[in-house]
């Protein structure tokens, strides 16, 4: 079955269910569900097993008196307009009352956000040993000389002169993505961690939180007036936001208005913020790589083990389990339960839901 024509299984089985009335046939290995019926004179089953959604129709025993693919696509379409139907009338409300209510469970993704960052880190490192692609443009140049003495004059004067241009732009520009690729998986962090902390939300809005920026959201998570590693590793990320993150995030503007001029006359364009556009990274025709990249690999492998050992470790923990999270009071207290009961229950907690969901994902009941 199309995924793009039907896109959501639990829609499809609302359909059977409420509106076919049909009955399903249970779990089975490789499958989460099955519903026989009736289309016209065809015996139909819709299933989902765990490469996909299927439909499958049984030929009539007398001859097909249709083609199966005109069938098939018949049904596709009544199954599509009643999806959207159950979403318009009856779903669309419960979502909107389920989402403010909190009872919602968010999809992790702190392991493709995390391979990003590390995608964008090795790019910046390959770039920075002369190993990337604008280097291999400046090797394979071709040298324009009379004599091949000449060319080889000038494929030297432009490896000498053009290649560290090319070797720190790249660096730079894989830079500014590893950076801003781990800002995004620290602020996803940040909302997967939330269990850990006393986060109420009978009392608190999940999605106000997500909506929130993310200095507000290590505010939250961490007491950073108490915890002084807290602190110090907040001051160091606002650091490393307003310089690197935030302008070249923003159209290359920052809050302290590093890109902008002010006419003085008979002396020409000044900087806004005058000397201290040392410390801007326009000031640099390419910013080295120890203030950009290494400084950032220093602080992020810094902060990647805090949270590992820190007061929101549990729920950093889970998150790199690849577990999705849950903000339901039930759920909440389960996972604190758990651990208050010790590092070894914890444990037993963790591999027991990694089980439970890696079993669902595969269908292996």
């Amino acid at each position: 079955m199309d995924r793009k024509l039907l896109p959501v299984p639990g829609v499809v089985q609302l359909v059977m269910r409420l509106g076919v009335e049909a009955h399903n046939l249970g779990k089975a290995e490789k499958l989460a569900w099955e519903y026989p019926f009736k289309f016209r004179s065809y015996s139909c089953a819709v299933a989902l097993q765990k490469f996909g959604m299927y439909l499958y129709i049984a030929p009539l025993e007398d001859g097909e008196a249709d083609p199966l693919e005109g069938v098939a696509r018949e049904i596709f379409g009544k199954l599509s307009a009643a999806g959207r139907c159950i979403e318009r009338r009856l779903l669309a409300k419960v979502a909107k009352e389920e989402v403010q209510a909190g009872r919602v469970a968010i999809h992790n993704q702190a392991g493709r956000l995390r391979a990003m960052y590390e995608f964008f880190r090795r790019l910046a490192n390959r770039a920075y040993g002369g190993e990337g692609l604008l280097m291999e443009d400046v090797k394979n140049a071709p040298a324009s000389g009379s004599t091949p003495e000449a060319e080889e004059l000038a494929r030297q004067l432009k490896m000498t002169f053009g290649g560290p241009i090319a070797r720190d732009s790249e660096g730079f520009y894989a830079t500014i993505a590893m950076i801003n690729a781990y800002f995004s998986l620290l602020e996803h962090l940040l909302v997967l961690a939330l269990p850990a902390t006393d986060f109420d939300p009978k009392s608190e809005s999940i999605t106000n939180f997500i909506g929130s920026k993310i200095l507000e959201k290590y505010d939250r998570v961490f007491d950073v007036k108490l915890d002084p590693v807290a602190k110090k590793f907040r001051v160091r990320l606002q650091g490393a936001a307003e310089v690197w993150r935030n302008p070249y995030g923003h159209g290359a503007f920052d809050k302290g208005h590093g890109t902008l001029y002010f006419q003085v006359p008979g002396i020409g364009a000044l900087p806004a913020i005058l000397s201290d556009i040392r410390t801007h990274p326009t000031f640099h025709f390419t910013p080295g790589r120890e203030s950009a990249f290494e400084e950032s690999c220093a602080l992020f492998d810094e902060i990647d083990g805090w949270l590992r050992s820190g007061p929101v470790r549990h729920g950093v923990m889970w998150a790199e389990a690849g577990l999705g999270v849950s903000y339901d009071s039930l759920s909440l207290d389960r996972f604190r339960s758990a651990v208050s009961d010790g590092e070894d229950a914890f444990m037993r907690y963790l591999e027991s839901a990694s089980y439970a969901e890696e079993q669902a994902a595969n269908m292996d009941w």
